[in-house]
């Protein structure tokens, strides 16, 4: 059977791949971040598959969590970060500015998807529970505002929210004392408003703290999973520098719940390795070793995750399943006697990523060969064809520079200007002096004295 009939690799983006769930491989981060009490980073470099990760827990709850365990999945795709800044506690330090406005996001969700747990189970929830669920309702005119109306309009009409000088009572359920003016608030009134900024702040500090004592005081409701995926959403030159702290307030609220909680309320934050590397919190590297769970993959995962996908495929057309990705390719060695998949490794990051691109690319070349309308004959391929591997290389070369660019330009700027220096050069061999005096033809103002950056540059 020509290989061009049945052979693919799935979607370089897990977020577009119908398929995901029919072949992920799991190397086993996800399952050490469930088990472990204490983790609440899943930390991986971009194009490592943290999305894919986050999207088969979803789809594929049962294979991770107990039938009694909630799993409450968001992604950050359009959300509405700027509504964090002017819910900023200014009174402390950088790193905790955002800590409180999240937990008030993960205790709200929280006690939402309680009430729908118990309403499922037939179970009358808890009196604190329950009123809790009352308050959010009064607060945001829905019994289950979605996060866009929990950190959206409706919370920034709560600068207008009068609430009771005894404090909030969800013991007797008594909420009368709750009441707002009328009218819609607008971001910008309450961003140049200071005394509305400020009774927003102590508004959803009150009524934070209510939300997490009557989680606190209540026992017995399930072990509930909050994911966070795409936090990453807004990190790009324009929004880098508000982006950090509203990231590192989820980071320091996400530490402080799953210590507060044991375990029973666990957030779980998708984050990219390189963005938290450049967070301003207290003891960082202790959190990556206590708490974090690192999405790395090595060739013996990688060559399994490929398996996987290409015998998904395999199998819809009747093809025998693969056991070495060695024998797909036409010949046994490449350029320096390797193998083809040690050969296509070696122009990776160690990605799935990486691997999917370039196998696609060399399959995308070979149709290309295939369908040439100057040639007769039709051609048919029985394995994979090493020469397109080194068709695909000049197209898959540009793509990983981006793939380059989009990681490190926003956190190390100069790297643009590194890899116009690489070009510019010509050579495979780089010495310092040559890039150094490169680099200064490109801008004598870069400071090249410097040690050179980290990473794969």
């Amino acid at each position: 059977m020509n290989i061009l009939d049945w052979v693919e690799f799935g979607k370089v983006s897990a977020e577009r791949d119908d398929n995901l769930s029919s072949y992920f491989f799991d190397n086993g981060v996800l399952t050490s971040a469930i088990e472990s009490p204490t983790a609440f980073l899943v930390l991986g470099r971009k194009g490592a598959g943290k999305t894919a990760l986050f999207k088969y827990l979803d789809e594929n709850r049962e294979d991770f969590l107990s039938a009694e365990d909630l799993l409450l999945p968001q992604s950050f795709e359009d959300y509405n970060w700027n509504i964090h800044s002017i819910l900023a506690d200014e009174t402390k330090a950088a790193s905790m500015v955002y800590k409180q406005s999240w937990k008030f996001v993960i205790y709200a969700e929280t006690i939402q998807a309680l009430l729908q747990y118990y309403e499922r189970s037939g179970q009358a929830a808890p009196t604190r529970i329950r009123n809790a669920g009352r308050m959010l309702e009064k607060l945001f005119d829905t019994p289950t505002p979605s996060i866009y109306q929990v950190v959206g309009r409706k919370m920034l009409e709560l600068s207008k929210l009068r609430l009771p000088s005894a404090g909030l009572d969800l013991e007797s359920g008594d909420l009368n004392g709750i009441s707002a003016d009328a009218g819609e608030v607008s971001f910008e009134s309450v961003k140049t408003d200071a005394t509305l900024r400020q009774r927003l702040t102590e508004n959803v500090n009150n009524i934070t703290r209510t939300l997490e004592a009557a989680l606190e005081s209540t026992d017995g409701w399930p072990r509930t999973f909050i994911c966070f995926d795409r936090v990453d959403e807004a990190w790009d030159d324009a929004s880098v520098d508000s982006s950090r702290p509203v990231i590192g307030g989820l980071v320091a609220a996400a530490d402080a719940i799953n210590a507060q909680f044991h375990g029973r309320l666990r957030p779980l934050i998708f984050l990219r390795e390189d963005i938290f590397e450049t967070l301003s919190i207290n003891d960082a590297n202790k959190l990556r070793e206590d708490c974090g769970a690192l999405l790395h993959w090595n060739k013996t995962s990688l060559n399994a995750m490929i398996l996987k996908r290409v015998n998904f495929y395999g199998e819809q057309h009747g093809v025998d399943p693969v056991t070495d990705l060695d024998a797909m390719f036409d010949k046994a060695e490449m350029r320096q006697r390797a193998k083809p998949f040690n050969y296509i490794l070696r122009r990776t990051m160690m990605r799935p990523r990486d691997l999917i691109s370039i196998l696609s690319r060399t399959v995308d070349a070979m149709r290309e060969k295939a369908n040439d309308p100057f040639k007769d004959d039709v051609l048919a391929f029985d394995d994979l064809e090493c020469d397109s591997i080194y068709a695909a290389e000049p197209g898959y070369s540009e793509w990983l520079k981006q793939e380059l660019l989009d990681e490190w330009g926003v956190q190390r700027p100069i790297i643009r200007k590194l890899l116009q220096a690489l070009q510019s050069n010509g050579s495979t061999n780089v010495t310092r002096e040559t890039l150094t005096n490169s680099l200064r033809a490109l801008d004598p103002e870069i400071p090249v004295t410097c040690p050179p950056i980290s990473g794969p540059v």
